[in-house]
């Protein structure tokens, strides 16, 4: 089961966001782990707005659950970026969007190119089994 949307790039997408994974998961997704995704694609979206360009004014939100694994795809039209090696510094406000991911998901990557799309992967399984939330969090998890 997938939903796709095109959300606008704006201040609002990250809500938006939220009400597109609610409004097609709330009855197909356990509530803890619906309020993990719902965090991770929040996150997403938003440095999506932040950092990248307008794909025609928009940002794509794929979301796809199989296999007992819920694999979220955001595409702008940058051309890419590379992730921290680090967190940031902890008295810094922002920059702790892709640690949040880091932490909730089992795999995750950048792919640049023509467009960017980051993606990543939350098990649905009992919270503690997503294989995130390592001591030493890993950056740009390409697989």
């Amino acid at each position: 089961m997938y939903v796709r949307q095109r959300l606008p790039h704006g201040p609002e997408a990250p809500s938006a966001a939220r009400e597109v994974v609610d409004a097609a998961l709330a009855e197909r997704v356990p509530p803890d782990r619906l309020d993990e995704l719902r965090l991770m694609v929040s996150e997403l979206v938003t440095n999506a707005v932040r950092h990248g360009t307008p794909w025609q004014g928009a940002v794509d939100l794929l979301v796809n659950v199989a296999g007992g694994v819920a694999r979220v795809e955001v595409t702008d039209a940058g051309g890419g970026f590379v992730a921290p090696d680090g967190p940031p510094a902890p008295e810094q406000a922002g920059g702790w969007g892709l640690v949040v991911v880091d932490r909730l998901a089992s795999r995750w990557g950048i792919d640049g190119g023509r467009a960017t799309r980051v993606w990543a992967e939350l098990p649905l399984g009992a919270l503690g089994t997503n294989g995130g939330g390592s001591a030493a969090p890993v950056y740009a998890r390409n697989v």
